[in-house]
Formats: structure tokens, C-alpha cells, sequence
């Protein structure tokens, strides 16, 4: 066996076609993404110079994508969930060329949202119910850690690349390297046809899951931390190590950490408690935000950002199988529905996030306050119940 005995049961096995294909458009999808992905907020710092315009930023972004989420459902139940995949990554490149061209035209500031929205409406809804419906329900705590450990392995070179083309070549080329890979991303989806449970995507299967789950309509706020991973935290980082190379180093060894990490509680996930580690690792991931004024240094912000990687690590793979575990629970028509619910309730969490940052960061100016606040939004993935 090429895996020790020992080691074995912490990954994956015999999983069917389905799950290999979505593994590997994963790998290559973030490894596009993680070129760029912890640059694009500094590059809108970089114009911009300010906090609070990022913010605003990605506040049309999750509004859009409330309103358009359900278009993105509905086109991946006519026409397949890989077609939905494949769209969103063209929509992500003509992102990322309205990204770069937001220096030029100012006007883009407004209309790259709306882009970055569709992206997010094509892809996620189709992804997870994908995962949702084609994952093998005893091993699925594995199968999410294996997925989430396959993104994180991207993420591993990937930035410190992206920070190297960044500071030797320019965004220009670093954007157009990373649309080229993820274009290339699709291929291992369209090695076999798009085969999948055909459904039609219906308001009222979506306001049934409300009605049962409006618990857990709050407990996805808690991807308030990804909002500050995706906005602030990169900016916070980019001030204390202006150097665009050692920021992706210091992410590149945060990443590596946690994906042995994600292995681990993959495979617990499958043998534990769901509801205790969902409710304990949100508490100390959530903590780990409010002490991030401790961050001043070059060493304490990278033991902030393995500790982030890690955290959230602990978190995901637990909220992501419980979320499969609920979208896959009653057929093709539910688990869209149930996908749409849960991308629904995370922008609506990240919107209310941004807009108390906005308020925070324009009367104090103090971004441990706007870390601290995210800290407690955190905390909120401890109410999601199955």
C-alpha cells in the first residue's frame, strides 16, 4: 500500500467519479485563485488607500450576489452543474481584467462587483450540491477534509509565486497566468459528460429550508471571518510586510499547516460529536480574532496567520460536512435549495459585517476593533443544529 496502515483512515476512499473529478478541478481552480486571491484586496489598497472603500467593495459583491444567486441555481439545474462551473470561471477572469482596469477606469469600481457576484452565483450553488449529492455519506467528514486539504495544497506555492510575479512582473501578468489556469481548471470536469440529478430549482423548496433551518440562517454569519480574510486581514498584513514575496511566503507556511490539519479533523468529523466541534472550534477561532491587536511584528503576524489557517481549518471541515450532510438529505430539487439557503444567509452575514466595519472604521478608525467584531460574528457558527 503506498499509504502507511496508520495513516490511512484519514483519507478518502474508493470515492466515486464524481468526487475525484470535482478534486481535481479544485486543485487547479485554487491554485488559479491563490495567485491572486490574497492580492487583489491589497491591490484595491494599493488604489484606493483606504479601508473603508474595500469594504464598500465587497458589499456590492455579496449584494449582487443575493440577488442573483438563484439565477446561477436555477441555470445549473437546467443545464448541469459542470456548464455552471465552467461559466463561473470565465466570469471570474472578465473579473479579474475589470479588476485590473479599475486603475484606469474608475467606473469598474462599480461594475467588477457585479461580475464577481455572477462568478459566485454560478459556481457555488452548482458546487455544492454537486458535492452534496455525489459524496459518500460515511466518509463525508473525510471526503471535505480531503477536499478542503487538496485547496489548501494550492494555496501552499501559489501565493508565494503570485507574490514573486507580483513584485518582479507586475498584476498584469499575474492576472493573465492565473485566468490561463482557470481556464485549464475545467478540463478534468469535461473528461466525462454532465451527468447529474436534474432538478428544478423552486422558491418554495427554498423558503421551506427557512422555515425548518432559520437557526442556521444565523449561524452562517459566521463566515464574517471570511469576509476579513478575503478583505482587511491581506491589507493588514501587506502594511506590516510591504514586500509582496514574503507575504505570500508567510501564507505559503500558514497553508501548510493546515492541511494536515484538515486531514485530521476530516476523519474525526466522521467518528465525533458534529455539534461539539462545530460549537467549540468556532469559540477559539472567533477568539483568535479579538486578540489580533497583538499582531505588530513580522513573527507574531504570521503566528496569527497559522493560527487563522489552522482555526478555520477546524471550523470548515465540520460546517461544510454538516451543510453537505443537510443538502444531500432529501434528493436533487432540496439540496439546491439548500445550497441557495446557505449562500444566501453567508452574504447576508458578510454584508451586515462589512457595513458594522464601515461604521466602526469611520468612527474610530481602529481595525482591531473591526477584527474584534468579526471575532464575535464568528462565534456564530456554534448555533448552526442539524
Amino acid at each position: 500500500m503506498f499509504f502507511p496502515t496508520t495513516t490511512q483512515h484519514y483519507f478518502s476512499h474508493r470515492i466515486n467519479r464524481e468526487v475525484k473529478e470535482i478534486y481535481w478541478e479544485s486543485f487547479l481552480a485554487n491554485f488559479a485563485l491563490a495567485l491572486v486571491f490574497i492580492f487583489e484586496p491589497v491591490y484595491l489598497y494599493i488604489l484606493t488607500h483606504s479601508l473603508i472603500s474595500i469594504l464598500w467593495f465587497y458589499v456590492q459583491v455579496y449584494a449582487w450576489y443575493i440577488a442573483l444567486v438563484c439565477f446561477g441555481a436555477k441555470f445549473a439545474g437546467k443545464y448541469g452543474y459542470k456548464h455552471s462551473i465552467f461559466l463561473s470561471n470565465i466570469f471570474y477572469i472578465v473579473y479579474w481584467i475589470m479588476l485590473y482596469f479599475i486603475r484606469d477606469y474608475s467606473a469598474l469600481f462599480y461594475v467588477a462587483p457585479i461580475f464577481f457576484a455572477i462568478q459566485k452565483s454560478f459556481l457555488w450553488p452548482a458546487f455544492n450540491a454537486d458535492v452534496a449529492m455525489f459524496d459518500v455519506k460515511k466518509q463525508r467528514g473525510r471526503e471535505v477534509g480531503m477536499l478542503l486539504s487538496i485547496q489548501e495544497i494550492a494555496f501552499i506555492t501559489a501565493p508565494f509565486l503570485g507574490g514573486l510575479i507580483a513584485t518582479k512582473i507586475g498584476f498584469l501578468t499575474l492576472f493573465i497566468l492565473a485566468s490561463i489556469m482557470m481556464l485549464l481548471s475545467v478540463i478534468p470536469l469535461f473528461r466525462t459528460p454532465d451527468i447529474f440529478m436534474r432538478h428544478k430549482f423552486q422558491f418554495k423548496n427554498l423558503w421551506r429550508v427557512f422555515k425548518v433551518h432559520k437557526q442556521n440562517f444565523f449561524g452562517y454569519w459566521g463566515y464574517a471571518e471570511d469576509l476579513m480574510v478575503m478583505s482587511l486581514w491581506p491589507v493588514y498584513i501587506f502594511i506590516i510586510v510591504p514586500v509582496f514575496a514574503s507575504i505570500g511566503l508567510l501564507t505559503a507556511i500558514a497553508m501548510l499547516v493546515a492541511v494536515v490539519l484538515m486531514l485530521y479533523i476530516g476523519q474525526s468529523y466522521d467518528h465525533s460529536n458534529k455539534q461539539f466541534l462545530i460549537e467549540r472550534n468556532s469559540l477559539f477561532y472567533g477568539l483568535s480574532w479579538l486578540f489580533r491587536g497583538l499582531a505588530t511584528s513580522i513573527p507574531v503576524v504570521l503566528m496569527f496567520d497559522v493560527a487563522t489557517k489552522m482555526l478555520k481549518s477546524l471550523v470548515y471541515v465540520p460546517v461544510l460536512a454538516l451543510t453537505f450532510e443537510l443538502a444531500g438529505s432529501q434528493g436533487a430539487d432540496y439540496a439546491i435549495a439548500y445550497s441557495v439557503f446557505f449562500e444566501f444567509s453567508l452574504a447576508v452575514g458578510k454584508i451586515v459585517t462589512a457595513l458594522a466595519a464601515i461604521w466602526i472604521l469611520s468612527i474610530t478608525g481602529n481595525i482591531y476593533i473591526v477584527f474584534g467584531f468579526a471575532g464575535i460574528m464568528t462565534m456564530f457558527y456554534g448555533i448552526l443544529k442539524k
